[in-house]
């Protein structure tokens, strides 16, 4: 590398005389956004440190002959001809005043510091490999589990800092002795935080899912320890409050109590997720033995068996729970201490369980129909490790969320997306319909959303994790209560803008585009199952799905029909 020329410029005497160098350079720092290109000194900014002058381009030789007294250095070997130097200086203020007159400078500035904004900036991410293990960024892209609820079943939830973004519910306490879902211990605050931690906010880590919801429920004390009761009750809780995932992070004997619990919220649809224990044994602790519990077990940072995680049968998918032994391999979140927060790592099975409570949220805010739609994805997309198939260390295996959200995006949201452009393609080819390929395209639009938007390298936005999903799915954005409204799930929308600009040249091809694509979503959700109207279980949805689709049909033939004789007509 080139040496960077001395500077020693007589005309700098003045300036000489009001700064001398600093031993220990220091720096500004300020975000990206806020920078200034302004030549201000700031009085906060500090006695002293590295002062960049940016003298007039071109004077760079006048510069070092006229160099005497003071030891500047060039920005940069290529800065040389654009005379951009830095030095070193005790005072700020005087060193500016000192150079206030002079021609040859044009500005002068403390070095600042610029940082990235890439998505996430928060500051810590680099320590969370556990996220970038499972593929996480591609949550972020496709909404963040945005409108899904999580009960975390724990010690409590507080509000740390960097839980100041997510929607904490008020949530219950069953600990007898304690008055609110206050965390007392820190597990549950760290179990909550990988959930769905406060993402780009400048602030500590990262979660999963930041723009869930989280309920929590304490059934466990400050000790963190709970009777089969308190917990048993809190699944009730978290059932009756409408939680579409529970995660519980505990463990220990078979409980009938619980059983009954368990088999209650998942016959209501919820998915119930639970760590395998830190026995370090063969044997999983109970719920996540409960064959209807998707019980987790721990990996290290190596996707190694961690050496505390208990397994065996139970174990249905593995994620990262730490290993401590290793400099940074624990997983860290912000949680209490003592009456302050901190950034800490923990490991066990407990830290496991929340990467799949996690990813499941992402999953279902990104167009899983339900909490079964988004297990049966996570499962499916799992890293093989361990014997090759489902083993009982490391069950079918560790979850990928980036490939669980590109296989619901392109094996799901693609199919139907192109299953609509071939439907409008196929009825629109029957006769001759103006303006043909508007009408395509809106019709793969609404059965498929946009579906690409998730894998673009994009910034998160709302807007665009709903225009990604088909159109039946957007109610999830207001939580997956209003998934399957049964007048959003039919032709109500397609009637409706069929009479009302349905005649019209320019936006009538939309509707009959929109309509189709509407009627290929309700044709795919009745053969498969995977659309669920309200109230309509089995044979009954099936037929209202089927017969809405024909309506579907049906307003979009009228459409065609009203723009040919539009057409013929001139």
């Amino acid at each position: 590398m080139p040496s960077r020329p001395s500077l020693r410029p007589a005309l700098l005497l003045p300036f000489l005389a009001a700064c001398a160098m600093s031993a220990e350079p220091s720096a500004t720092t300020v975000s990206a956004t806020a920078a200034s290109n302004e030549a201000t000194a700031p009085s906060d900014v500090g006695s002293g440190g590295r002062l960049v002058v940016d003298f007039v381009d071109g004077t760079e030789l006048d510069v070092a002959r006229m160099a005497t007294g003071l030891d500047l250095e060039w920005a940069s070997p290529l800065s040389a001809d654009e005379s951009l130097a830095v030095v070193d200086v005790t005072d700020f203020d005087s060193a500016l005043a000192g150079l206030t007159d002079l021609a040859l400078v044009e500005a002068a500035e403390p070095s600042l510091t610029y940082v990235a904004t890439a998505f996430p900036n928060d500051p810590l991410l680099a320590k969370q490999w556990n996220l970038e293990k499972i593929g996480a960024g591609s949550s972020w892209r496709a909404g963040g589990g945005e409108g899904v609820t999580v009960a975390v079943i724990d010690t409590g939830v507080s509000a740390v800092p960097d839980l100041a973004g997510t929607e904490l519910l008020a949530g219950a306490t069953f600990v007898p002795g304690t008055k609110s879902a206050a965390d007392d211990n820190g597990h549950g605050t760290h179990v909550a935080g990988t959930i769905a931690q406060t993402t780009h906010n400048g602030l500590g880590v990262a979660g999963l899912a930041p723009r869930a919801t989280v309920l929590p429920l304490k059934a466990l004390s400050g000790g963190g320890m709970g009777q089969s009761e308190w917990i048993a009750s809190a699944i009730d809780e978290a059932t009756d409050q409408g939680a579409d995932i529970i995660n519980l992070s505990l463990g220990g004997s078979r409980s009938k109590v619980i059983e009954i619990a368990v088999d209650k919220a998942v016959a209501k649809g919820v998915l119930v997720v639970a760590a395998a224990g830190n026995s370090g044994r063969q044997g999983v602790s109970w719920p996540a033995a409960h064959p209807e519990v998707l019980g987790v077990s721990a990996t290290g940072p190596s996707d190694g068996l961690a050496f505390y995680s208990s397994w065996g049968e139970g174990v249905v998918l593995s994620a990262p729970g730490g290993d401590m032994r290793q400099p940074g391999g624990g997983i860290l979140q912000d949680t209490v201490d003592g009456s302050d927060h901190a950034f800490k790592e923990l490991q066990g099975t407990s830290m496991a369980s929340p990467h799949v409570a996690g990813a499941a949220a992402v999953l279902m805010g990104a167009g899983a129909v339900s909490g079964a739609d988004a297990r049966a994805i996570l499962e499916a997309s799992a890293v093989d490790l361990g014997a090759s198939g489902p083993d009982p260390k490391f069950g079918i295996g560790r979850i990928d969320l980036g490939a669980a959200v590109h296989a619901l995006t392109i094996s799901r949201h693609g199919l139907l997306f192109g299953l609509g452009a071939l439907a409008a393609f196929l009825i629109t080819g029957l006769g001759s319909v103006p303006r043909r390929g508007r009408i395509i395209l809106t019709s793969a639009v609404a059965a498929g959303g946009i579906f690409v938007l998730p894998l673009l390298p994009l910034p998160p936005n709302a807007v665009f994790a709903t225009l990604a999903k088909p159109v039946l799915l957007w109610p999830q954005a207001f939580g997956s209560l209003w998934l399957g409204f049964p007048l959003w799930v039919s032709a109500a929308v397609p009637v409706v803008l069929t009479f009302v600009l349905g005649p019209t040249r320019t936006l009538g091809p939309i509707v009959a585009g929109l309509s189709l694509g509407i009627g290929t979503h309700l044709t795919w959700g009745a053969a498969t199952g995977g659309l669920q109207p309200w109230l309509m279980p089995g044979a009954l949805g099936t037929a209202w799905l089927a017969s809405n689709a024909l309506v579907c049909l049906l307003c979009a033939m009228a459409i065609f029909g009203v723009q040919k004789s539009q057409a013929q007509q001139g």
